[in-house]
């Protein structure tokens, strides 16, 4: 089954709320919680920290957590969001089919640049592991992906991003303005 990330502000089982502790890497604008990213729990009145628990997505150097990861202090990271996306119908027509619809779970990643050099993202090429699925493609201007839907909830077993053409020199990157 498909784990959601940890994301900024993520909330535990003991009431604490663990803060993001960079500001580089995000899902759709919301800031990943990382092993070793902490917070003070107001249950057990101690500094407590992400425990890492596997190496599958791997940003600065630290692995991201999952929800249901679990901290130093033993509370576990609690759900915040989801991102399924469902079809609405258009105006009149029988609530029973609407009920029918199957949910689409729809993913985006965005690799973040604090230098904005938004130019150097086009020579990125990533390959994207969701479930079975390997997803391949060159980045857009933003630094993301492109959407990923399934049916049904799928893990993101694996992340690699590369550069797919010759590495450009920065005097480069002001001629194609």
């Amino acid at each position: 089954m498909a784990k959601g990330f940890a994301i900024h502000n993520a909330i535990t089982d003991h009431g604490g709320v663990v803060p993001s502790t960079q500001s580089r890497s995000s899902q759709m604008g919301n800031l990943f919680v990382r092993a070793g990213d902490g917070h003070m729990c107001p249950k057990c009145r101690c500094w407590s920290i992400v425990i890492k628990s596997h190496d599958h997505v791997i940003f600065d150097g630290k692995p991201v957590a999952y929800v249901g990861d679990k901290l130093s202090c033993g509370a576990t990271i609690q759900p915040q969001q989801s991102h399924v996306v469902g079809e609405s119908g258009g105006g009149g027509g029988s609530s029973s089919n609407n009920s029918k619809r199957t949910p689409k779970f729809d993913e985006q990643l965005q690799l973040a640049d604090d230098s904005s050099i938004n130019s150097l993202f086009k020579y990125i090429g990533y390959k994207l592991q969701v479930g079975s699925n390997l997803h391949e493609g060159l980045l857009d201007s933003e630094g993301k992906t492109q959407r990923v839907t399934s049916e049904k909830a799928e893990e993101i077993t694996n992340i690699e991003f590369f550069f797919k053409e010759k590495i450009p020199y920065f005097y480069e990157l002001d001629q194609d303005k």
